[in-house]
């Protein structure tokens, strides 16, 4: 895959970050890329004879930074930026960085924070008044937001309506916009870039990967995520306490993870002292010799207490088709797993009349709606900054990844080609088998 990123014409602006007090390092566009796959067996896939000679036709993206050129005049920009779907760590520091970059270093004056996520565009085509009102922002505005947790813009789901999204872009003149959110919210991005390009309008859209469920494809990390990973461990710790405090005890905690159990093994790898691991990539099946039940009981009788670490969109194959539903966003929603192992688990104890003590915990808003920790931090502010770069260089239809620690400019259109989970032959899941003893999979 090579990355063409999509940008209006040439940059004419030199770079105000060219005369600032500190150097640039800029980026040469056509040269600075980063491979998608770095290791031997993907380059030598990427390799192929040509006369003689081997050439090299690896996939690779766009390299994120500041350009020397730009293709925006700050003085007479408008830009506005939206924060979607579901809350994560960090939302507030990445809308602070982008806010204080955009003024203090490119010195753009007119930046607007729109409300609710995509329901913040709804606007009477005739009077022109919107629904809500948008939000004047400047460094002074956002300055200890990043103290906070959730969006001081807020969130919201659905809504993406394309055609009504560019009219009110296009009545509030912005030029620049930066949509915050996971894959639901970057299709829906992608969709306003394509409107964007069929009416030729002077519009630059970026995108910035959210979701504390790591499932972005192209993002090897998203924001939040090491934040959600901690207040997890925090969760399981609670859950062994009472487990190993009680005869036969059993603590279960249901941890966030749609269709990625990426936060979950890695929270369980973190405690490193978790008996069992359920995760969407690995179907259950509850009866049967060698099926979860079974082991659940044996566990218990033989260690004493258990700790159960279960991603909520495990097992969701277990309820019956006809109780689907779906959210504002066309997303499926979750039937609850962890109630439905919490009464199964207690059930088979019964059965068997062995005596227990089960504590269910579920943190699921605590992990999602805290603030970040240091290192998220830090990483809120490198993707707001190469957001701004990619923007003000004249970027468009792209979303800010991250691979082999480079940040890099990836197309949207890419992003929706499908979503990232656990790998059950990489190193994280053996890490969890390894340390859980259960077996790779059940039945």
């Amino acid at each position: 895959m090579e990355s063409l990123t999509q940008a209006f014409g040439q940059a004419t602006f030199p770079s105000p970050l060219k005369v600032s007090f500190q150097t640039e390092n800029f980026i040469e566009d056509g040269k600075d890329r980063v491979l998608v796959d770095i290791s031997l067996e993907g380059l030598l896939k990427a390799s192929r004879p040509n006369s003689g000679h081997i050439l090299f036709q690896p996939s690779t993206f766009e390299l994120a930074g500041p350009r020397e050129k730009i293709f925006w005049n700050p003085d007479s920009l408008k830009v506005a930026i939206v924060t979607c779907g579901g809350l994560a760590p960090g939302l507030n520091n990445v809308v602070q960085n982008l806010v204080t970059f955009l003024s203090d270093r490119y010195r753009v004056k007119h930046i607007y924070g729109v409300p609710y996520g995509y329901q913040g565009f709804t606007h009477d085509p005739l009077t022109k008044r919107f629904a809500f009102g948008w939000r004047r922002l400047d460094s002074l505005s956002v300055q200890n937001i990043d103290f906070e947790g959730g969006s001081v813009l807020g969130t919201g789901r659905g809504h993406s309506n394309p055609i009504s999204i560019v009219d009110a872009l296009m009545l509030r003149d912005i030029n620049i916009l930066f949509t915050i959110g996971g894959d639901g919210t970057l299709a829906g991005a992608n969709a306003i870039h394509q409107e964007i390009k069929r009416r030729k309008v002077p519009i630059s859209l970026i995108g910035i990967p959210k979701t504390i469920d790591n499932d972005v494809l192209w993002v090897s990390k998203t924001f939040g995520f090491e934040s959600a990973v901690g207040k997890a461990v925090e969760a399981l710790r609670c859950a062994q306490t009472e487990a190993r405090s009680a005869y036969h005890g059993i603590g279960l905690v249901k941890i966030m993870g749609r269709n990625s159990g990426s936060l979950t093994a890695t929270a369980a790898v973190a405690m490193n002292d978790i008996d069992f691991v359920l995760v969407p990539e690995v179907p259950l099946r509850l009866e049967g010799q060698n099926g979860l039940l079974n082991a659940i009981v044996r566990k218990v009788l033989d260690k004493g207490y258990i700790t159960i670490a279960v991603a909520e969109g495990a097992g969701q194959d277990l309820f019956p088709p006809s109780e689907i539903e779906k959210d504002a966003s066309g997303n499926e929603k979750l039937k609850d797993i962890g109630k439905y192992l919490q009464k199964l688990i207690t059930d088979e104890f019964k059965a068997r009349n062995i005596e227990t003590t089960l504590k269910y915990i579920d943190p699921s808003y605590m992990l999602r709606s805290q603030t970040t920790s240091a290192d998220d931090s830090v990483f809120c502010a490198k993707l707001g900054q190469n957001a701004v770069h990619a923007a003000m260089a004249g970027k468009t239809g792209c979303m800010i990844g991250y691979a082999h620690e480079r940040f890099t400019h990836v197309p949207l259109s890419a992003v929706s080609m499908g979503k990232k989970r656990l790998d059950v032959n990489e190193p994280l899941w053996l890490s969890v088998l390894a340390a859980t003893g259960q077996p790779s999979y059940w039945g």
